[in-house]
């Protein structure tokens, strides 16, 4: 093999080294985003789990021996996702002295309530 054929070589092999680095780089990204999306859609089925079980908390004392089982069973379904996104390191946003953080919250609407302090959360809206 003559020099010049190696060195073709040495650039067709670098050639398939750098295709194949951004081709590995793509289908990296494209799985992250994939968990990413997946956890979001997590977030969304816990939401629904904590809107279900907040409806629910003024009737509990009626519930019968069947239905407070199942609600046994939701409850620990809802503390297996969050199990499972706590572990990708997913937790939920801790809100110190029921304040809104700048960077954490979107503030959608303000309203003056009397005996509160300005930037007392007063509801939360998920979703």
């Amino acid at each position: 093999m003559t020099k010049q054929r190696l060195l073709e070589k040495l650039v067709d092999f670098q050639r398939d080294i750098i295709s194949l680095s951004q081709a590995l780089q793509a289908k990296e990204q494209a799985f992250q985003d994939g968990e990413d999306h997946l956890l979001l859609e997590l977030m969304l089925v816990l939401d629904a789990f904590e809107n279900i079980f907040n409806s629910l908390e003024d009737k509990a004392e009626t519930f019968d021996k069947s239905m407070r089982r199942a609600l046994k069973s939701f409850t620990r379904i809802q503390s297996k996702i969050r199990r499972i996104l706590e572990a990708r390191g997913v937790e939920q946003i801790a809100l110190p002295d029921g304040k809104a953080v700048v960077g954490l919250c979107k503030v959608v609407e303000t309203q003056a309530v009397e005996g509160r302090e300005e930037g007392e959360i007063i509801s939360v809206v998920q979703g």
